[in-house]
Formats: structure tokens, sequence, C-alpha cells
């Protein structure tokens, strides 16, 4: 007898993903949820004693016993680069995968409470998701970093689409030989109420280049640029590129546009590789900046391939995100999970436009 790394996935009794897809058709309450969790810090790991001339663990002598760790997060999340079990650590960086139905409900999405140091808005919900053996053999989320949901994970929602499209696309056949950019024009968007953009990206191959926001910020010019390198599936060929619209042969990408400094870094997972898109900023960019009137707003937003490629780009929505933190998990098995879940909405979008 051979064991399986793999097993069956039992959709059991209940059946739930098809009930979510049935459901979905009369409600709202059942939400297309992007799953994010925090990257986990090495610690600082020390083989050698310290000397006079500098702080802990930077001399020359080394240690007679093992490795000390001091229990400090280092700011990188690589694999721990001393020790004797250093070889057997692997790189925790964060995740963001997109695509996790779930069913909300009920939910307190303002709860507004004054305290001394100010005025804070939180919430509170439930959400029911399909078992975790479904969950880890859907999508993007059968990556290899991803085992479980823990209580902290984050769950974001598109709380508000505050500019979207349903179908945009280019279907002609890429003609500039090194690149292929795709551009979409947004209407004078206010990017004080935007914290996240989302995509879904077919291609017949290439690399997915970078991401641009193109902003114009006190009558100048503004990006916000991710910059990667991702190589993209075959998902279509000559004759269904325009025709076929199934989800599967879609890469759903989300990108963070609020709170970003040149340098940051956020993962995209392409077809089961986890890649990092690194952050480039001219013109001072600044969502909180950008009110919506004809010298502040955001103009469109590039999405560009390296190669001759064509490209099919739907479905983009810059949105307000609603963060939600697992507090709780409850698993019933073959059936389904019940998530609490909490929220501090920290700032109002009406102190973001007036505080900018």
């Amino acid at each position: 007898m051979t064991l399986q790394p793999n097993p069956p996935v039992n959709q059991g009794a209940v059946n739930f993903p098809k009930l979510l897809r049935h459901f979905r058709h009369r409600t709202n309450q059942v939400r297309d949820l992007v799953f994010e969790r925090d990257p986990i810090f090495r610690k600082e790991v020390m083989t050698t004693k310290a000397d006079s001339s500098s702080g802990r663990g930077s001399g020359t002598t080394s240690l007679s016993g093992p490795a000390v760790s001091f229990g400090y997060e280092e700011s990188s999340s690589a694999a721990q680069s001393a020790g004797t079990n250093a070889a057997y650590h692997i790189n925790s960086p964060g995740m963001v995968i997109p695509g996790l139905n779930a069913v909300q409900s009920p939910i307190t999405s303002r709860s507004g409470k004054l305290e001394r140091t100010g005025h804070r808005i939180s919430g509170e919900c439930t959400f029911y998701t399909p078992a975790l053996d479904v969950i880890k053999a859907t999508g993007d989320f059968t990556i290899p970093q991803f085992n479980e949901l823990e209580t902290y994970d984050k769950l974001i929602d598109k709380e508000r689409i505050i500019y979207g499209t349903q179908n945009e696309g280019d279907y002609s056949s890429g003609g500039q030989g090194t690149s292929r950019e795709f551009t979409v024009g947004v209407s004078n968007a206010p990017g004080y109420e935007i914290d996240r953009v989302q995509f879904q990206l077919r291609t017949d191959g290439g690399v997915l280049d970078y991401i641009q926001i193109n902003a114009t910020l006190g009558g100048s010019a503004a990006t916000l640029k991710w910059d990667g390198n991702a190589t993209m599936p075959n998902t279509v060929n000559a004759d269904d590129l325009i025709n076929a619209q199934e989800e599967r042969f879609f890469t759903t990408v989300d990108l963070p546009i609020r709170n970003v400094s040149a340098g940051d870094v956020t993962p995209v997972v392409i077809d089961g590789t986890v890649y990092d898109f690194t952050a480039a900023i001219t013109g001072s960019f600044d969502v909180d900046k950008l009110i919506g009137d004809s010298n502040n707003k955001i103009n469109s937003i590039t999405i560009a391939n390296t190669g001759n490629v064509r490209q099919h780009t739907r479905h983009i929505d810059f949105y307000k995100q609603a963060e939600w933190r697992v507090e709780s998990i409850k698993d019933f098995r073959d059936e389904l999970m019940e998530i609490k879940a909490v929220r501090v909405r920290g700032d109002r979008t009406s102190r973001r436009r007036a505080y900018g």
C-alpha cells in the first residue's frame, strides 16, 4: 500500500462550494475575499561573543555552545542565517491570495466609540467558508506556503468599489516586440477613498513586468509602480482569447495603493508561484492628496508585459477595503469552517479628505 500525498478532497454532505455558487446569485452576502498574512520575521541569532568595541554577538570569538537566540525580530523574513539548525528554516514572506469565497453574516460593519484619545470605529462579523481541504485545493491556495487559516490572519473585503470596470480588454496581438502595455483610464477617481486595486489578467505567455498607477498631484505627474518579473501561464490560443470567459483562465492580482513607500514589497501569486513586486514612487505619490479634482486625481492604470504577447484584462476595481482579522475558527471537518472576525477601521474617510 502506498500513502497518497494529496488524497481526494471530500466535498462533504453539505457541498459548501456548490451552495456558495447558488447562494451568490441571490444575495450579496457571499463575499470574494483576499487572504493576507503578514511576513514572519526571523529572530536575531548569534554564534559569536561580544567584544569591547561592539554590541552583543558581534565579536570574532565563537561560542563554545549552541547559537544564542535573543528573541528580537529583525526586519527580514529571510530564513535564519545563523545557528546549527539554519539549514532547516525557510523564508516566510507575507502572502496575498485572492479568491477566498465566504458567506458573511451577521455583520456589524461600523461601531463607533468616543474615547479619551479620539474616535475609534470597529466592527465584527462571522464568515462561513468551505472546509480547509477544499480551500487548499482551490486556485492559488495550493501553494506550499499556505497550510491553514490561523488566528490574526487578514481577510480583505471590498467594502466599496470607488471605480470599477466590468470587461476592459485588449485582444489584438502584441506589436511592440519587447513590451506590451495596456492602459485603462480612470475618470477623476478620488484617491483618498481608495486602498487597493484588483484586476483579472489573461495572456498567451510572457512575463508580467509591472503595474503602474498614474496620477496627477498638484498639476504634475505622479506614479506608483509595482515592479516585478512574474512568468504568466499561456491560458489562451488563437480561437478562445475573446470567447472564453471562464474564471479558471484568469489570474487575479490584488495590490495595495495606500500607505506604500518606495522599496516596499508585496507578494503576487501567479500559477502556483509567489513573486515579489517592489514599489517605486515618482512625484511624491500620495493617495490621500488625490481629492478627485482636475489637478489631483488618479488618471489610469498601466499593466505591462515583457514580450510579444496578447493580453485580456477585466474587472479592474479600485476599492476601499474592509480589513477583518481572524479571531477564532470553528472547524466543522468536511463541511465548512465558521470564522469569527473583528475589525478596527481606524481613520474615517471624511478625515482622510480633510487632513490629506
